[in-house]
């Protein structure tokens, strides 16, 4: 069955607040509507940045129950693909059923919680044998030590078909993604860099953050803050005020794609901060 953004299924329990009770979403600091990368955007770049995961299928041994295991994976077209050895539980369980979901998990400091995950849901089979060396070079790209082996008789590769995607961005950002946004959508170009970007800031302007905030979100009491994200379309910090930390988002007007692009978007938006604070 094909689930999708636009409706959730009766049968899945949504992770809110039930009907009639307090919701304790913060009070928002920022326009809603800013510039975001979409649930799909965000996880096709969750998939594409972390390359091990919980591979969990339906177990022979435990009379059909879930079965996890550790795993590597890459991703082609879309799909992630494996190179699991026919002596693994895992693939004893594939043969018999190819039902099979991937949880992807993003690491990171702080609540475990507040990152991102996504859950992929599909059939896994044994790649045929015209898309073997595709996807053999695929893998061999992210995992090279896989080199030594994946030519081995007892080695294959394994392909995740993707039929339904769950994505949780932290708190209170989830949703089933649509299956054609899924595979239509493109990792985020800033992937490579950010983590690098984020320190930086964080290290060595840590001031511009605070400007940031005080001028271009109503965190305007700002105190500290640090960066905690970036894409191609903006970036979001943790503002401390006097009333407590506030999750903050700002978009830039450029959308960037490299370390560079993003220094001349975030060097005109600490003078625009200081404009707007000078006039007030």
């Amino acid at each position: 069955m094909k689930m999708s953004d636009e409706k959730e299924p009766k049968k899945f329990t949504k992770h809110a607040p039930q009907d009639g009770s307090a919701s304790l979403t913060p009070k928002l600091l920022y326009n809603k509507n800013v510039a975001r990368p979409s649930h799909a955007e965000y996880a096709r770049t969750i998939a594409s940045k972390m390359h091990v995961a919980t591979l969990c299928t339906v177990s022979e041994r435990a009379e059909g129950f879930p079965y996890g295991s550790f795993v590597t994976y890459a991703m082609h077209e879309g799909n992630p693909v494996f190179l699991i050895s026919q002596l693994a539980e895992h693939t004893k369980n594939l043969i018999l059923d190819s039902k099979a979901s991937l949880l992807i998990a993003e690491h990171g400091e702080g609540n475990p919680l507040a990152h991102g995950r996504v859950t992929l849901v599909g059939h896994c089979t044994l790649v045929p044998d015209h898309e073997r060396d595709a996807v053999k070079e695929c893998f061999i790209e992210i995992h090279e030590s896989a080199k030594a082996y994946c030519d081995w008789d007892d080695f294959g590769f394994y392909k995740l078909k993707v039929d339904s995607i769950r994505f949780i961005g932290g708190f209170g950002r989830m949703s089933w993604v649509n299956e054609s946004k899924w595979f239509d959508a493109e990792p985020d170009p800033m992937i490579e860099s950010a983590e690098d970007i984020v320190e930086h800031m964080n290290d060595d302007h840590s001031d511009a953050l605070v400007l940031y905030c005080k001028a271009m979100s109503k965190a305007t009491e700002t105190t500290e803050a640090v960066m905690t994200t970036i894409d191609r379309y903006g970036f979001e910090m943790i503002a401390t005020t006097t009333e407590g930390q506030h999750p903050i988002r700002l978009a830039f007007k450029n959308q960037v794609d490299s370390s560079e692009s993003a220094r001349i978007e975030l060097v005109k938006m600490v003078k625009e901060a200081r404009k707007l604070l000078k006039s007030e």
